[in-house]
């Protein structure tokens, strides 16, 4: 399974006035359709980039509250050509809770947030993935990217479970936006700080006041927002 193919299109372009075209080759990022059985049931289907199979399904249940640590996947097949995965688990549900305190010098963000959106080679290529980084100050822990900014999140923090990474210490940083849907991801795994080079929803700083999880958005350029409610 090629994670890239190669398409020609014809690329138009205004030099000096006039609107010029010409054929090029173009890189495009494969989409894929995996299909996954938890405990001999069907659990889901992801449609995403075609990499880091296992740990997009592991940090699903990670950042669903369905597991609480990696010994609670008893095992698991991957069948990429066909778009399979079979995993085995133990039920080890969790609720979320409150995440605690982190200390971060604000001259450390921007120069991470940036990092983020140089480190994706396959960005670069096709300008079509979400990238996601967690780190322990400037330190990078785990990398992910994917067509959707839900799996590249849950690839990530996937990367990190398989490491037993103490996430009360991490800030996570993602090049999409912060929907409610990331934020609770960012809660479930107890990180208590996300940084976006874009921006919240409502929803999402609600959850961050309830629970006590610092947002940063904006991260980008020479400038960020802190949230905090009003």
């Amino acid at each position: 399974m090629q994670a890239t193919q190669q398409f020609l299109s014809i690329r138009y372009e205004e030099k000096d006035g006039i609107l010029q075209h010409e054929t090029i080759t173009d890189t495009i990022l494969t989409e894929y359709t995996f299909s996954v059985s938890l405990n001999g049931e069907f659990y889901q289907d992801f449609h995403c980039f075609p990499d880091c199979l296992d740990a997009l399904v592991i940090g699903n249940l990670y950042t669903s509250g369905r597991i609480s640590k990696r010994e609670d996947v008893l095992s698991y097949s991957i069948d990429k050509e066909a778009g399979i995965g079979n995993f085995t688990i133990i039920e080890n549900k969790r609720e979320m809770k409150s995440v605690g305190e982190i200390s971060i010098l604000p001259q450390e963000i921007l120069p991470m947030s940036s990092k983020l959106l140089t480190s994706s080679k396959t960005f670069q290529k096709t300008g079509n993935v979400h990238s996601v980084m967690l780190c322990e100050g400037t330190t990078v822990l785990a990398f992910g990217e994917d067509v959707d900014r839900y799996n590249a999140f849950d690839k990530t923090i996937g990367k990190a479970v398989m490491k037993s990474v103490d996430f009360s210490k991490t800030s996570i940083y993602t090049t999409g936006r912060i929907p409610s849907q990331i934020a609770k991801r960012a809660i479930f795994s107890g990180i208590p700080m996300l940084i976006s080079r874009s921006a919240p929803t409502d929803l999402s700083l609600a959850l961050a006041d309830e629970y006590h999880l610092t947002i940063v958005g904006f991260a980008r350029g020479n400038r960020m927002n802190v949230y905090h409610p009003l």
